[in-house]
C-alpha cells in the first residue's frame, strides 16, 4: 500500500479547453452573462495556436462571441493502492 513519502510517478497529463462565450445578455449589475463550453481530451502536445483557433472555430458554430479561453492541465500521479 502506498503512503505519504513513497516514490511517485507521473502517469500522464490530460488537458481540457474551456471556452467562455458571451450570451448577449447582462445580469442585474450590467455585467455580460457568460456560458462555458468545456472540451475534454485535448492533446497536450497540440500547439497553443491550434487550441486558440479551435476555440474560435467552435464558437463560429454559434451566435455567441468568445470572451475567454483557458487550458486546464491535469497530471495523474501514481501508483495508487
Amino acid at each position: 500500500m502506498m503512503a505519504a513519502g513513497d516514490a511517485v510517478t507521473e502517469l500522464g497529463k490530460k488537458e481540457s479547453l474551456m471556452i467562455y462565450l458571451n450570451t448577449g445578455q447582462v445580469d442585474q449589475n450590467g455585467k455580460p452573462i457568460l456560458t462555458r463550453v468545456t472540451v475534454n481530451g485535448v492533446n497536450p502536445s497540440a500547439q497553443e495556436q491550434a487550441k486558440y483557433d479551435f476555440a474560435y472555430a467552435l464558437a463560429g458554430l454559434t451566435s455567441k462571441s468568445v470572451e475567454g479561453i483557458n487550458v486546464r492541465t491535469t497530471t495523474e500521479l501514481g501508483p495508487i493502492g
